[in-house]
């Protein structure tokens, strides 16, 4: 449906525009089609909780990326690619890993409690070290350390704390994987490449034109995209929205390709293959 850019020339700078309007629409979708559910859940349960959560932190990287629109941008765009990806990934994994929500929830507990330490820790070992430590971190370790030392060995039993890295107990690439589809396939594709203009070092940016650098941005706004589009999709099964929204994904759809139509009569054409007489 849509038309390429300037004769079928491809225009990085053009395609990465598209993309940038690509997720603002399906932010205004998210808004008008869920955003209300996800903010007035009732007594949510754990099971809510984590859904809840995984979505908030999301919608707070749409946010941030709505706003981060010079090329200079770009690693900060990168970073919250990854984490996208990561919440994605996380989302389809409560389905997947067997007492979840449990080990989400509690894990939350494991690394406060390991952060709280290694402050303390660190603080004691340089007194003059420019960090305010207040009591809370060891009136924290103190008080709660316990509970939550035998709530990790009940969960993970045989694996300490500091091997605990994630509450499914796999790296980002086991965790890719066990959930399969497009997410593993966004995983080996672009989180690495992702990586490379986040973490320090020269590869990934010596010898980049400026051209690459909007190429690369197009890339990084995919990944934005399908992440984005993966959470929602997650949201909209856990809670039956197509039962209560009439065809809430055609709406969904609809705001990833209509940025990508060119001229009215295209949208137009475009609505009413989606959505029919609702649109």
């Amino acid at each position: 449906m849509a038309t390429a850019p300037k004769g079928d020339v491809f225009d990085p700078v053009e395609i990465t525009e598209r993309f940038f309007t690509v997720v603002k629409s399906i932010n205004e979708f998210d808004k008008a089609e869920m955003g209300g559910t996800m903010e007035t859940l009732l007594l949510p349960t754990p099971r809510d909780i984590c859904f809840q959560a995984n979505y908030t932190r999301a919608r707070a990287n749409i946010d941030s990326i709505l706003i981060l629109k010079r090329l200079r941008d770009f690693q900060a765009v990168a970073m919250i690619a990854r984490s996208l990806m990561e919440l994605a990934i996380d989302v389809k994994l409560i389905d997947v890993v067997p007492d979840a929500v449990k080990k989400m929830m509690v894990f939350s507990d494991v690394e406060k409690l390991r952060t709280a330490k290694r402050i303390v820790t660190f603080k004691k070992a340089h007194p003059t070290a420019l960090i305010d430590v207040d009591q809370n971190y060891q009136k924290f370790a103190d008080s709660e350390g316990a509970a939550i030392d035998a709530d990790r060995a009940a969960i993970w039993p045989g694996v300490k704390g500091s091997d605990l890295r994630h509450w499914a107990h796999l790296n980002l690439a086991e965790r890719a994987v066990k959930v399969g589809g497009e997410m593993e396939e966004l995983h080996a594709g672009f989180y690495l490449q992702l990586s490379l203009y986040v973490h320090s070092g020269l590869t990934g940016f010596f010898n980049v034109s400026r051209e690459g650098f909007q190429a690369l941005a197009g890339v990084t706004f995919n990944v934005i995209i399908k992440s984005y589009i993966a959470i929602l999709s997650e949201l909209i099964r856990e809670y039956k929205l197509f039962r209560a929204t009439e065809q809430i994904r055609e709406k969904m759809d609809l705001a990833r390709t209509l940025p990508f139509t060119s001229t009215p009569e295209e949208a137009k054409a475009l609505s009413k293959e989606l959505l029919g007489g609702y649109g």
